[in-house]
Parts: structure tokens; C-alpha cells; sequence
């Protein structure tokens, strides 16, 4: 069993188990087949799949020997900090969720997702640069879609005088 994946595929099903959950509580709406909470719930029985899935085929898998680990090691037998896993970026999203929840409505989403994403792929290795625009770019993309297309309700936050 490879415990890493196995608990990671748990705490995806748990989340998508509370996304499920928290849809639930969505009101409805009157006269619409479908209302607030339908798209994360699809999202949420995914990563419940998806992670329980991701937990099965662990628990499958043998673990891997000790040479084919993760890192190299130093003379005091630690891997280097180089090449430790991505426990910064890992930090980053627990973190920056908790952020985000706290500061959606004032700061906005733009602003939020923006930061969240460039700080994420600054952290994975991606130039400083091309992260800042792709985040923006695809932020911007994201909220459009849920804005005009979806009719979801998104907050603008601080960038709300705009007219987003």
C-alpha cells in the first residue's frame, strides 16, 4: 500500500464529500429545473470518485524500496531541501484556501484567484512572469464564463468600481 496516495485519495473523497453536502444547502430556485447547487455537486460526486479511485489503486500498489524514494540524501541521511516534495506549494493551497474563504467577498475573486495562482506556479517552478499571466489570464477567462455565460454570481470585490 502506498500510504501517501491512499490518504491523499481519502481527503479527496472527503472533500468532494463535503462539496456534495454543502450543495445540498443550496436553495432551490422556483420554476428551474436545476438550481445553485447543481455544477458543484457534479464537482464534488467527481472528486469523491475521483479520489476514492486514487485511494483503491493505492491501496493496490505495493510501496516503493527505500533507493526509489523521493530526494536525495545528505551526509545525515535527510533528503536536501531541494529536493524535499513540494511542501511549500502544498502549504500554499491549504493556506490560500483558508485566505480566500476568509477574504472573498471584500477582496474579490479576480484579485484572489489571481494571486492564489501565480503564488501556486511561482512555488511549482514556473517562471515569475508567464505564472502571473496565466493566472490572470485564466482567472479573468473563468469569471467571464461564470459571470455572462452561467449567471453565477461571483463577487468583484475591490475591482467592483470597474463594472466587472
Amino acid at each position: 500500500m502506498r500510504k501517501a496516495e491512499f490518504i491523499a485519495g481519502i481527503v479527496l473523497s472527503a472533500l468532494g464529500g463535503g462539496i456534495v453536502l454543502g450543495a445540498a444547502q443550496f436553495p432551490t430556485i422556483p420554476g428551474q429545473d436545476y438550481g445553485p447547487g447543481f455544477f458543484p455537486t457534479i464537482l464534488g460526486v467527481g472528486l469523491l470518485l475521483s479520489g476514492a479511485a486514487y485511494a483503491i489503486n493505492a491501496l493496490r500498489q505495493p510501496e516503493p524500496a527505500a533507493a526509489a524514494t523521493f530526494g536525495t540524501v545528505d551526509k545525515e541521511g535527510g533528503e536536501t531541501p531541494a529536493d524535499r516534495p513540494y511542501y511549500a506549494a502544498l502549504a500554499w493551497v491549504l493556506l490560500g484556501l483558508g485566505v480566500i474563504i476568509r477574504l472573498w467577498e471584500t477582496v474579490g475573486f479576480i484579485v484572489l484567484l489571481s494571486v492564489f495562482l501565480t503564488g501556486f506556479m511561482v512555488l511549482l517552478k514556473v517562471a515569475l512572469w508567464r505564472a502571473a499571466l496565466l493566472a490572470v489570464v485564466a482567472t479573468v477567462a473563468v469569471y467571464l464564463v461564470f459571470i455572462r455565460l452561467l449567471m453565477v454570481p461571483l463577487p468583484a470585490g475591490i475591482l467592483a468600481n470597474l463594472g466587472l
